[in-house]
């Protein structure tokens, strides 16, 4: 290999990445072939670095601060060989592992499980569109998507999926204890895990502990141990936290979920160090360490690398703790470089195809520019037509309806009128003998009628219901009963329909012609204008200088 190759490969194991590398799509193509070679170089150089480490490994003598160092080697390796672009698998060759699940929602769990769910989420909902609402598949992809919300501490919105999940009356056994170990984990996160969120974390990591333990679900036996371990450590109950989490390693370690023991071992070793056993704690981190690879458990590994730290400053050895802090923040800092490097990627990614989106549009707009521009034009003068004729109907119909109306009040105004004068000719006796052999309600009535006739008190502006009692010989709580069953209204709203009809007579005499609205209005009794207008549109249905216009008329 050429000097200038391995100065390459080693400012980019120094960097950690390189995001011109990843971003394939920056280069022009007249630099394919140097990209091409570059790549080339750099898979030749991680095969023999990962050969060099392999050799090294072998040694039995390494410490455990150099077997920490070759680790970060290994996690730089990886992140070198993750800036060669891999091949598209073959047509017809699925890239599924496991021939028993979509393919579709083993991708979509491998996107929450390596904590991408923003990527994840969408693969849920496009699988969930493709398969039967109330099937058991679809409430386990809902669990995992509960379990995305939970990454990207939406709590509220995963535990109300878990909740509608678990209303499903076919779900299974496995199903319902993965659901119950997920809502434990949402209430164990949502801050503050107090009240009934700490009485859901307990609540629900038993139902799901004894469900497993009943049909043999190992798997989620030992995460809900586990769950419920973390919260008695949290709380500070070392010794039901020690009793759950060594349960849980037992359990992950009989079915070979290695992955998951490493983060019980973890939180074992938290809890000796709660306890004051820090040389224990650093004994179960070191023993994690054997269990994996940091290929597979990056995340892992940089909690423990900064747990050892802290274990070892704590025992007064710095030198040591350096070191591991040191090796921990080169670990996080490829972590959030790695994650920077995969969105700059698929920003990439979504800009080229946005911009050639946004070329297909613009050609499309062009050629039916013409089109849409002459179809718009005859909708709109369509539109317009109708509008139009609608107008001039809707015209026509209500100058008619208000011909209509004024005739009716018209008419009404005229018999009323004539009763009028009926009632005015009435003489006492009369009354008297009409109301013989009637209550005495009747007669009051009468009387009422006729002194309205008669006196006209309704174009007093200042008349009152004490004034009309006075006048009838009656008392005022007597005739305002009457005044309500008789008319069904009060006693005001009774002066006010008399004043209506009286400016209705104004309204329709041409000797009042000149006479104005407003004098009108205040001649019928009304004190201001603006209440004569709204009475009389309320009574009438049109204002006073509508009725005149169309009375006059006809």
């Amino acid at each position: 290999m050429s000097l200038y190759a391995k100065y390459l490969i080693t400012i980019l194991l120094m960097a950690g990445s390189c995001p011109m590398l990843r971003c394939g799509a920056l280069y022009p193509d007249k630099h394919q072939k140097q990209v091409d070679h570059l790549f080339q170089l750099i898979e030749e150089t991680g095969d023999s670095l990962k050969k060099l480490v392999a050799v090294i490994e072998l040694d039995s003598n390494l410490t455990e601060k150099q077997k920490a160092r070759i680790n970060l080697i290994r996690s730089k390796i990886l992140v070198l060989q993750e800036m060669i672009p891999v091949p598209k698998p073959a047509m017809g060759i699925s890239v599924d592992t496991n021939l028993n699940e979509d393919p579709l929602l083993y991708k979509a769990k491998n996107m929450i499980v390596q904590s991408k769910p923003d990527q994840g989420i969408p693969l849920i909902m496009k699988y969930l569109e493709t398969v039967d609402n109330q099937s058991d598949s679809a409430v386990y992809a809902r669990i995992y998507l509960a379990e995305a919300y939970r990454q990207k501490q939406e709590y509220n919105k995963g535990i109300g999926i878990i909740y509608q999940a678990l209303r499903n009356n076919d779900i299974s056994t496995a199903n319902r204890a993965f659901a119950c170990n997920r809502i434990a984990a949402l209430y164990h996160e949502m801050p503050p895990v107090t009240g009934n969120e700490a009485d859901s974390v307990i609540k629900y990591s038993r139902l799901c502990i004894d469900l497993s333990e009943k049909e043999n679900l190992t798997e989620y036996l030992a995460a809900s141990q586990n769950e419920l371990g973390y919260y008695y450590l949290n709380q500070g109950v070392l010794d039901s936290a020690l009793h759950l989490i060594s349960k849980a390693t037992e359990n992950f370690l009989s079915i070979n979920k290695y992955p998951q023991a490493i983060n019980t071992y973890n939180n074992l070793a938290h809890i000796y160090y709660q306890m004051g056993r820090k040389e224990k704690s650093k004994e179960i981190l070191l023993k994690a360490l054997e269990m994996g690879n940091i290929e597979n458990n990056r995340n892992a590994f940089l909690y423990i690398y900064e747990f050892l730290s802290d274990i070892y400053a704590d025992l007064g050895d710095y030198k040591s703790a350096l070191e591991y802090a040191g090796i921990s923040h080169s670990l996080l800092y490829q972590f959030y470089n790695d994650r920077i490097q995969r969105q700059i990627n698929e920003m990439s990614a979504r800009f080229d195809l946005q911009e050639k989106e946004a070329r297909i549009r613009e050609e499309e707009h062009r050629s039916n520019t013409y089109r849409l521009q002459k179809n718009y034009l005859i909708l709109v003068a369509v539109i317009l037509s109708a509008l139009i004729m609608i107008l001039i109907f809707l015209f026509r119909f209500k100058s008619r309806a208000y011909n209509k109306l004024v005739a009716q009040n018209l008419k009404s105004v005229k018999l009323e009128k004539k009763f009028e004068q009926c009632l005015i000719h009435l003489s006492e006796s009369d009354i008297r003998h009409k109301t013989f052999s009637e209550d005495q309600n009747s007669d009051l009535a009468l009387r009422l009628a006729k002194f309205l006739a008669e006196e006209k008190p309704y174009l007093w502006s200042d008349i009152t219901l004490d004034e009309f009692s006075k006048k009838l010989n009656t008392n005022r709580t007597y005739l305002s009963n009457l005044i309500n069953e008789r008319y069904n209204m009060s006693f005001y709203d009774l002066i006010f329909e008399y004043r209506i009809r009286t400016a209705i007579e104004y309204l329709n005499d041409p000797q009042h012609k000149r006479l104005s609205i407003e004098g009108i209005g205040e001649l019928t009794g009304f004190k201001s204008s603006s209440t004569f207008f709204k009475k009389f549109k309320s009574v009438v249905g049109m204002t006073p200088n509508q009725f005149r216009e169309r009375a006059m008329k006809s």
